[in-house]
C-alpha cells in the first residue's frame, strides 16, 4: 500500500472500524450470557461459571488452529471473512434460541461463535501488521495500541447498554442486534476486498483449490462438532480444552527446533511469555467469572451515587477504563524513554501483576462493607476493575506485538494464537477454581457466607499475584538474554551476507 510508512494507512484505518463493530457485537453478547444461563435456561452457579469459562476459551484455544489454517491454506483475510459470516449466523441463531428458550439451539449457537472466534481471531492483527512497511514498526505498535482501545470503546457501550436493553427488547432482540453490527464488517469486507487481499498472506493473493476447501470444511465441520461436545459436556470437556493448548504449545516448541538459530532464541523467550500470560490472563478469567458472580449477586445499582447501572454491567468498566487509560500509557511509556528508562515487555507483565494484586486485595476488602440493603457500592467494582484493566492494558496490545515480532513471519498467525491459547487455558481454569465460591440457587447471603466464601478467595489470588510479579521479574532477565543472543546472531547472518554480496 502506498502509504504503509503512514502513522495510520487507510486499511488501518478500516480495521481498526472493523475492531469497535466486533467488539460491540461480541462483548454486548457475553455480557448477557451470564444471566441468559442462570436465569432464562435455569443452569446453576457452578454450571454457568464454568460455560462463561468454556465459552471464553473455545475461542482462543481453536485460534491457534485457525491462524494454522490462514497462515498455510485459506489466507489471512478469508479466514476473517469467513470467521465473520460465522459470526453473524450465530448471534442470529442464538436470538432465534433465546425467543423460544431452545437450550440445543442457544448451545449450537454459541458453538458457532465459538468456531467463528478461533477460525478469525489471530488474522486481524495480521492483516494490521501487513498494513504498515517493515520500516515502519513503531508506528504499528502504536496502532495495535489504539486498535485494543477502540476495541474497548466498542467493548464498553454494548456492554453497559445491552443489559438495559433486554428490558425493552429481550435477550433475542440484543442478541438480533450483534448480528447486525456483525453484518456491518462484512460490508466492509465487500468494499475493501481488493485492498484486504493486498494486506493479507500470499494465499490471499491466489485460488484455493477445491482439495483444500473440501478438507477445510469437513475440519470446520468436525471443529464445530468438537466445540458443541465440550458445551454440552463442560465437565469433560474441559479436559479436551487442555489437551489442545498442550498440543498447540507442542507444535510451538516443534517449530523451535526447526528455526534458525536466531530465530530458536527469541522463540524461546515467547515460550516463556507464554507462561507468563497463562498466568496473567487467569486474573483476566475472574473477571468473567468469580467477579461477575460476585457483582450479580451483591453489586448495587447505583455508581457513584446517581449513574444507574445494571450488576451485569460491571463488566463494562473493564473496557471503560482500558479505553480512558490507553493515552496515558502510552505516555507514561514515552516519558520513561525520553529519560532513558525503558523496561522490556516482561518486566510490564510484572508491573500488571502488581496492579492485579492491588485489584484482588481490593474486592476482598470490599467484602466488610456491605451495606444495610445487603449490597456493595457499585463504585467499589469501578475501583476494582481500575486496578484489573491497568494491568491488562500493560499486557494485552503489547504481548501481542513482542509475539508478533519475535517469530518468522510464516508462523505469525498461529504464533499470535498462542497468547490466545495462553488466554484459553487461564480462563477454563479460572472457571474450574471459580466454581469453589458458587453457591445453591435461591442462598441467603448473610455476611458469614459472604465472608466464608468470598473474603479468603479474593485475598488468596491477590497473594499470588504478588508471587507472580516477583517471579515474572526474575524471568524477564532470562527473556531478555534470550532475545539478546537472537539479534546477535540476526546481526552476524546479516554482516555474512553483505559480505557475500560484494
Amino acid at each position: 500500500m502506498q502509504d504503509a510508512n503512514a502513522r495510520f494507512p487507510f486499511m488501518a484505518r478500516v480495521l481498526i472500524l472493523r475492531q469497535f463493530l466486533w467488539g460491540a457485537a461480541f462483548y454486548g453478547t457475553y455480557v448477557l450470557l451470564t444471566k441468559f444461563f442462570l436465569e432464562e435456561l435455569n443452569y446453576s452457579e457452578a454450571d454457568t461459571i464454568m460455560m462463561m469459562g468454556a465459552f471464553g476459551a473455545v475461542g482462543p484455544v481453536f485460534s491457534a488452529v485457525g491462524g494454522f489454517v490462514a497462515d498455510r491454506y485459506i489466507g489471512s483475510f478469508r479466514a476473517v471473512y469467513i470467521g465473520y459470516t460465522t459470526y453473524t449466523i450465530g448471534f442470529f441463531l442464538l436470538g432465534l434460541g433465546a425467543s423460544d428458550l431452545n437450550v440445543p439451539l442457544s448451545i449450537f449457537s454459541i458453538a458457532l461463535i465459538g468456531y467463528a472466534r478461533g477460525l478469525s481471531a489471530t488474522s486481524p492483527t495480521v492483516l494490521l501488521g501487513n498494513s504498515y512497511s517493515e520500516t515502519n514498526r513503531e508506528a504499528f505498535q502504536q496502532g495495535l495500541t489504539v486498535n485494543y482501545s477502540i476495541n474497548n470503546l466498542g467493548s464498553f457501550s454494548s456492554k453497559y447498554l445491552f443489559p438495559f436493553l433486554v428490558a425493552f427488547l429481550a435477550y433475542q432482540g440484543n442478541f438480533y442486534i450483534a448480528s447486525g453490527l456483525m453484518s456491518l464488517t462484512l460490508v466492509l469486507f465487500v468494499i475493501f476486498r481488493k485492498q484486504f487481499a493486498a494486506v493479507g498472506n500470499d494465499i490471499d493473493r491466489r485460488p484455493v483449490d477445491l482439495k483444500t476447501w473440501v478438507c477445510f470444511v469437513v475440519g470446520s465441520a468436525a471443529m464445530l462438532g468438537l466445540v458443541f461436545w465440550v458445551f454440552s459436556n463442560l465437565d469433560a470437556g474441559k479436559y479436551l480444552l487442555y489437551a489442545l493448548g498442550a498440543c498447540a504449545i507442542m507444535y510451538f516448541i516443534y517449530e523451535i527446533t526447526r528455526a534458525t538459530a536466531a530465530y530458536k532464541y527469541k522463540m524461546c523467550g515467547v515460550l516463556i511469555t507464554i507462561f507468563i500470560l497463562i498466568v496473567f490472563y487467569f486474573y483476566y478469567g475472574q473477571m468473567l467469572t468469580s467477579m461477575n458472580i460476585y457483582a450479580i449477586n451483591l453489586m448495587g445499582d447505583q455508581l457513584l451515587g446517581f449513574i444507574p447501572i445494571r450488576p451485569e454491567s460491571n463488566a463494562a468498566f473493564n473496557p471503560l477504563w482500558c479505553f480512558i487509560l490507553g493515552a496515558p500509557v502510552i505516555y507514561i511509556y514515552a516519558w520513561l524513554e525520553r529519560k532513558g528508562f525503558s523496561p522490556t515487555i516482561p518486566t510490564k507483565f510484572a508491573a500488571a501483576f502488581v496492579f492485579s494484586a492491588m485489584a484482588f486485595a481490593l474486592l476482598g476488602l470490599s467484602t466488610h462493607f456491605v451495606g444495610d440493603d445487603g449490597k456493595i457500592s457499585a463504585d467499589w467494582i469501578l475501583w476494582v476493575h481500575f486496578f484489573q484493566s491497568l494491568a491488562e492494558l500493560i499486557v494485552g496490545a503489547l504481548g501481542v506485538g513482542f509475539i508478533f515480532e519475535m517469530v518468522p513471519r510464516y508462523l505469525s498467525a498461529f504464533a499470535i494464537g498462542l497468547r490466545s491459547v495462553a488466554l484459553s487455558l487461564s480462563g477454563i481454569l479460572a472457571a474450574v477454581i471459580s466454581t469453589r465460591i458458587a453457591l445453591p440457587k435461591d442462598q441467603v447471603l448473610t455476611q458469614e457466607i459472604i465472608e466464608g466464601v468470598y473474603t479468603s478467595y479474593f485475598y488468596n489470588l491477590a497473594i499470588l499475584a504478588v508471587v507472580m510479579a516477583f517471579v515474572t521479574l526474575l524471568l524477564s532477565k532470562v527473556i531478555a538474554k534470550l532475545i539478546r543472543k537472537g539479534e546477535e546472531l540476526e546481526q552476524q547472518a546479516s554482516g555474512k551476507d553483505v559480505a557475500t554480496d560484494h
